[in-house]
């Protein structure tokens, strides 16, 4: 652990001061296990001065995560400013845009309704991933309805925007004081596409793109990550009705994601997998298509736009 960590730290060296010539880096902290590392590793790298935290909530926000990331930041001693983007969707109506549609579905929500997206995809039998509309009518009844297609589409362009905010906001302070914006994206949010493209994966740098998920709570425990922050849920935390990673996108735990995409990147055999995971031959199968699909899915969001080679025109 101890080589893996320097690693990581002389990676964020050398691109801020080698590769970006910066002076420090910006960190977005979200009160999770990803962010939190990544601010560690940073302060490690370049110095505790040189790492600003930026912690964004807003009115959908769990109360939670602005708490959590607080009292890190405390804890690192480094300087960090809390914006409330509240106000910024406000005016691009993301909320309204938002609350339409769920009233089409949900006529009686108002504002004590809290509500969020779930994907249900049962890996036991042959079938489609199908986004469902979840409302938590303020009486703690939940309410569980099936989305459009197109109703799906609208809900998740307009929930983008929040991540897309938040990184127009990272930018601003890092340019402003000649920082770096730092990723947290891990190996399989990256692999499977569970970022938003100039969103949360509008960064300058990326060192956890190549660790798993459950080598980045390994990591935390090394790194002395409080455990309020290691044992929370790992949550996209755009939606009033709290909801986990595996509920909203993957229908799986971390571990089954993480040790999926090992054994697809090392041609692990079927029957290896069935045996170490002690599951059935079709249901590990389904799981490999479906990290498939997202695979394929999101690719282009992993590179460059393309552009027109003109090489054998001019």
């Amino acid at each position: 652990m101890d080589s893996v960590v320097q690693h990581l730290q002389d990676f964020i060296h050398k691109q801020v001061y080698d590769n970006f010539r910066k002076r420090g880096i910006v960190v977005g902290i979200s009160g999770g296990i990803d962010s939190a590392i990544s601010a560690k590793l940073c302060c490690n790298a370049v110095g505790k001065e040189n790492v600003l935290g930026i912690i964004l909530p807003e009115k959908e926000s769990n109360p939670q995560s602005q708490e959590f990331a607080k009292k890190y930041c405390e804890k690192l001693g480094i300087k960090y400013e809390i914006e409330d983007i509240t106000s910024i969707l406000d005016s691009s109506e993301i909320y309204q845009t938002r609350e339409k549609i769920v009233k089409k579905y949900f006529p009686d929500y108002n504002q004590s309704c809290k509500y969020r997206i779930v994907f249900s995809e049962n890996f036991d039998s042959d079938g489609l991933s199908i986004p469902y509309l979840e409302v938590n009518d303020g009486n703690n009844q939940i309410h569980k309805i099936k989305l459009s297609l197109n109703d799906y589409f609208t809900i998740t362009a307009a929930t983008n925007i929040k991540h897309r905010i938040r990184m127009t906001r990272l930018y601003f302070h890092a340019e402003k004081n000649n920082f770096l914006v730092c990723g947290t994206t891990n190996k399989a949010e990256f692999q499977q596409g569970y970022f938003v493209k100039y969103g949360d994966g509008g960064v300058d740098i990326e060192p956890l793109a190549n660790l798993y998920k459950t080598q980045i709570y390994q990591l935390g425990t090394y790194l002395d990550i409080p455990n309020e922050i290691i044992e929370r849920k790992a949550s996209p935390d755009t939606w009033s009705f709290d909801v986990s990673d595996e509920e909203f996108f993957y229908s799986l735990p971390y571990e089954i994601v993480d040790l999926m995409l090992f054994a697809k990147e090392k041609s692990i055999t079927l029957s290896d997998i069935c045996s170490t995971l002690d599951l059935k031959e079709e249901k590990v199968k389904r799981i490999l298509n479906s990290i498939e699909r997202k695979l394929q899915a999101s690719k282009t969001s992993r590179i460059f736009p393309p552009s027109w080679n003109n090489k054998d025109i001019l």
